[in-house]
């Protein structure tokens, strides 16, 4: 079964978190903790998607901060022996993976548990949702009639009931500044060839050169409204001095001064550390909205829009080693805005070109047109270096190749989908080096046991190619196995010198299934493309045979050609197929 999501395959998530209910529960009927299970499962996924993955410093936070906030424990001591008996399930069912051995694990969690009392006995560390819990139950209140609850609520608001309003401000406060709970979400790992790459360039980049003419201009302090020698210096575009006195502001080189605009104690120093000051215009250009809130007003979000147009516009950039084309920069930011109207698309692509400007003149990217009215958007190792920083501080988990040479295989396999195609030999090359051709081919080859996925099973396979005679020798040990099989013999059946693995009849329709089943995880709209080039009959053909296989993503394949096709006569024998 997966253990890992990290493309917020919320569907996925849930069966393998039910399925993992359903066995623990059956392992430890004794043990009444399926709502901390589901508490547990569910921060992980959100936090690194990471189910199966724990170290020391996961389990105490899980113990000291997740369980305090949420659960309402009549006995405190569940939650520390629930986490001894969840890792002790993991390990018995060759699931565990992460840095520490089981032994250091069960350390953590008795080093942990004086924290999780503490915290378990103080308000303030509870979430609102609990605190309310727990005030309606010391008052008597029937949490489960909803009239008895809004009744309760509405004497608070009237006053008439004492609540300890401190420990809910503080709640709320710290509330406020935590992360929601959505997926956690993966980029690919990108190889920085420099640590710091702005350093070499920010002295000379426009916009450092721009912003030193912006104070220059406020020298003792100016009028704002008196800006026609700033225009004119800056090349006579009153934008341009808008959108940088604001962008100077927002990085605290100005602030207001009764009328005036004046230069900050920190103005000077930040002049004379170029590299500092281009570090903090690119992190506080997400907070010049103020120029932008004509265009950004037609958006759904209003000027709140910015950081999620810079927040796609960057993952998008950032997803890819090569040049980006502009339109689809400024699709995919409609698509992550939700904005479909002619109106909301056309401000989008406006403020889009905008901020590409600003980089622009960081030297973070470079643009270039390849055909009249088509541009095209590439990162400069500043600008890549830069992207990676502001996705993470996005709540992106942005790893680099490092992070993923000692990751678990199952990670590895998932990860490497998205990996661009240069850097993948250099992923797969750290990973096998870090661990060994025998180990890293034992670790691919459980991980094929286990996982029954098409795309973490194409992945391993991909990855077993670089392991050599090991490879082949973990392959032959997979020819039998109900999962695995089919995959091992048609992978050592193209091996030049395999003559023990003979194909079995159903074999390859089982693997291009695989790769139809990828393929519809990556573009749905190519994957009936290439499907419909085959002559129709064919199409038939195969619809029959998908239909009477034993695959685990045939209801899946199926169903988008009965959704989808095109064609009438082909959608209708898939549905036909799925009522088999």
């Amino acid at each position: 079964m997966r253990t890992v999501f990290i493309h917020g395959e919320a569907d996925r998530f849930e069966a393998a978190r039910e399925e993992l209910i359903a066995r623990f529960g059956r392992s430890r009927p004794e043990l009444d903790a399926t709502e901390l299970l589901d508490q547990l499962l569910t921060d992980k996924f959100a936090r690194d998607g990471l189910l199966a993955w724990w170290s020391e410093e996961e389990l105490a936070r899980f113990l000291v901060a997740v369980v305090p906030r949420r659960s309402v424990l009549a006995d405190w001591s569940l939650a520390p022996d629930f986490l001894h008996q969840w890792i002790g399930f993991l390990a018995e069912n060759d699931l565990l993976t992460g840095p520490n051995t089981v032994s250091e694990l069960h350390e953590a969690v008795e080093r942990a548990t004086p924290d999780h009392l503490i915290a378990m006995a103080e308000p303030a560390e509870w979430s609102s949702e609990k605190f309310w819990s727990i005030t309606m139950r010391e008052l008597g209140v029937d949490t489960e009639d909803p009239q008895a609850v809004a009744e309760f609520f509405a004497a608070v608001d009237a006053d008439e009931v004492d609540v300890d309003h401190d420990v809910l401000e503080e709640i709320e406060r710290r509330e406020a500044l935590e992360p929601g709970d959505q997926p956690a979400l993966w980029l690919p790992p990108v190889e920085l060839t420099e640590l710091e790459p702005h350093r070499a360039i920010a002295a000379g980049s426009p916009v450092v050169q721009l912003i030193h003419t912006v104070l220059e201009w406020i020298g003792d302090g100016r009028d704002p409204s008196d800006v026609d020698e700033l225009v004119a210096a800056l090349g006579g575009h009153a934008e341009d001095a808008d959108l940088l006195l604001e962008w100077a502001e927002r990085a605290g080189l100005v602030r207001p001064a009764g009328d005036l605009l004046v230069r900050t104690l920190i103005a000077d120093p930040l002049l004379a550390r170029p590299e500092l000051l281009w570090s903090r215009l690119w992190q506080r250009f997400v907070l010049v909205d103020d120029v932008f809130r004509e265009r950004l007003d037609v958006l759904s979000e209003g000027a709140d829009a910015l950081p999620e147009i810079v927040q796609a516009a960057l993952s998008v950039l950032y997803a890819r080693t090569d040049a980006v084309p502009l339109e689809l920069i400024v699709s995919m930011t409609c698509d992550l805005l939700d904005e479909a109207e002619p109106a909301a698309q056309e401000a989008v692509r406006d403020v889009v070109g905008q901020v590409l400007a600003q980089w622009e003149s960081m030297q973070a990217i470079r643009t270039h047109t390849t055909a009249p009215g088509e541009v095209e958007v590439e990162l400069l190792p500043a600008g890549l270096w830069a992207a990676r920083e502001s996705l993470r501080a996005f709540g992106f988990r942005v790893p680099s190749v490092d992070d993923l040479a000692s990751a678990p295989a199952e990670l590895l396999a998932l990860a490497l989908t998205d990996t661009p195609a240069d850097v993948q030999p250099v992923l797969i090359g750290r990973w096998i080096e870090q661990r060994g051709t025998r180990q890293a081919s034992g670790e691919l080859a459980a991980l094929l046991r286990r996982v029954d996925d098409p795309t973490v099973r194409l992945s391993a396979l991909a990855v077993l190619e670089h392991t050599g005679a090991e490879g082949v020798a973990a392959a032959r040990e997979l020819i039998d196995d109900p999962v695995a099989g089919p995959a091992a013999r048609v992978w050592l059946q193209a091996r030049p010198s395999s003559t023990d693995a003979a194909l079995r009849l159903g074999d390859e329709l089982l693997c291009a299934l695989d790769g139809m089943a990828a393929a519809l995880d990556e573009d749905i709209e190519l994957f009936l493309t290439e499907f419909g080039r085959h002559p129709a009959s064919d199409q038939l053909s195969l619809i029959t045979e998908i239909a009477g296989s034993e695959h685990s993503s045939a209801t899946e394949v199926l169903t988008v050609i009965a959704e989808h096709h095109p064609e009438e006569v082909i959608a209708t024998a898939a549905r036909t197929g799925l009522g088999a």
